[in-house]
């Protein structure tokens, strides 16, 4: 019987608490399957790497903008469904942008955040590093049992620390910076679009005060480029969102599950700490097996597509013109087509390091050299000091479908 929206194959929920278990279920159905969201909503799930790679380079017939929505226009998805801003984000974006308007977004955010401009953020990130080590050592000397919480202590501090500094935000408002940003991926929130206004008007507020008192971050060189490049006050905002999600919740994410994978293979870490492999092999490998992003919202139809153009493999399967699909990365990193029969297995000598993490074609992660930097700089030094590091007890998720992440990761430094 062929697939389609009606019969979704799967429920992903906030609360499963193995998100790779659900991948591999998808997984089991083929390529491109229907899958039925928290709320309701159902969607194809394109799970196969090569089918979410397909999708991903082909704007035309998969666009961004959810002005092609069909069930959203109809009617048939509630307003207060609590993952409306990430599936249809308001206002105009990168994220929600196709073609022409796309590039012209995105390009001030290439000026402003250029490789030359990340490289130089080197000394920062790692006198940042090596300041946070320093507190997570005297926090483990004052604990009783001498383990501490490696998420609120290292990984959540370290990318806000850096992005807080491209956009120049105060050291003091970084929690609530992120606190506001976090709200967004909360599946269990009554209402995404309050949390998404909430956060809009504090970065509008941010970029006012930049504005006034202009300095040498992100912001102010976004906002002194020529005035054809120059974003509208609105548009400038709503950059800043992918800015935040680019540089913090990517590399959060992507720190604790690096941690957790390194700890557990001594062996692999011998090589890394040894260098016979190199840190940053660490940092790819831990992209394509325990993707930071899970399933990422959303493009939709511009008109029927069969499946087979998509994936010999989804013969059968027809997206009808305005069908929503979302692309499962996490999924996508372990798909035994692309990686073989090991693709389940971490191992940092892999030799096709390649991968689909940071995304693929027009809409690649503008912070992907960011995430790198910190990431590699952090683990080196993470365990060149304590190359015994080990985790404690449970590791809980975060209850949402759409990122890979913990609340919390004991430590015990070793």
């Amino acid at each position: 019987m062929a697939l389609n929206l009606s019969r979704p194959v799967h429920q992903l929920d906030p609360l499963s608490p193995d998100l790779h278990e659900d991948a591999t279920k998808m997984r089991g159905h083929g390529p491109l399957v229907p899958v039925e969201l928290p709320g309701g909503v159902v969607m194809w799930g394109v799970v196969g790497d090569e089918a979410g790679r397909n999708i991903l380079k082909d704007n035309a017939r998969f666009a961004k903008s959810p002005k092609y929505w069909r069930a959203l226009h109809e009617g048939e998805i509630p307003q207060d469904w609590p993952l409306l801003s990430i599936a249809a984000p308001s206002g105009n974006s990168v994220v929600n942008a196709d073609g022409p308007e796309h590039r012209k977004l995105r390009r001030p955010l290439a000026q402003a955040l250029t490789a030359r401009r990340v490289e130089a953020l080197t000394p920062l990130v790692t006198s940042l590093v090596e300041r946070l080590l320093e507190d997570l050592e005297k926090a483990a000397r004052a604990s009783e049992d001498g383990v501490v919480d490696f998420r609120s202590l290292f990984a959540w501090p370290l990318p806000m620390g850096v992005i807080g500094y491209l956009l120049g935000v105060d050291e003091a408002d970084h929690a609530e910076l992120g606190r506001l940003y976090n709200a967004l991926f909360d599946d269990t929130l009554s209402d995404g679009r309050n949390a998404e206004l909430s956060l809009h008007s504090w970065l509008d507020a941010h970029v006012a005060r930049i504005e006034r008192e202009p300095g040498d971050d992100l912001v102010s060189a976004m906002l002194a480029l020529p005035e054809e490049d120059r974003l509208p006050r609105e548009d400038l905002v709503v950059a800043l969102y992918v800015v935040l999600a680019a540089g913090h919740e990517t590399t959060t994410h992507l720190l604790l599950n690096a941690v957790r994978a390194l700890s557990a293979r001594p062996e692999q870490l011998g090589l890394l700490l040894s260098g016979e492999v190199p840190w940053e092999n660490a940092v790819e490998e831990t992209m394509r097996w325990d993707s930071p992003t899970a399933n990422f919202f959303t493009r939709f139809a511009t008109e029927d597509v069969d499946g087979a153009q998509i994936h010999p493999d989804a013969a059968g399967v027809r997206i009808a013109k305005g069908d929503p699909v979302f692309v499962s990365y996490i999924s996508m990193g372990r798909d035994p087509e692309r990686y073989g029969p090991t693709a389940g297995e971490f191992d940092v000598r892999r030799g096709d390091a390649a991968h689909t993490g940071f995304g693929y074609g027009a809409h690649f992660c503008i912070g992907a050299p960011l995430a790198r930097l910190e990431a590699g700089i952090a683990l080196e030094r993470i365990f060149a000091r304590w190359p015994e590091l080990s985790v404690v007890g449970e590791v809980p998720r975060s209850p949402t479908i759409v990122v890979n992440s913990h609340t919390r990761l004991d430590v015990r430094l070793k």
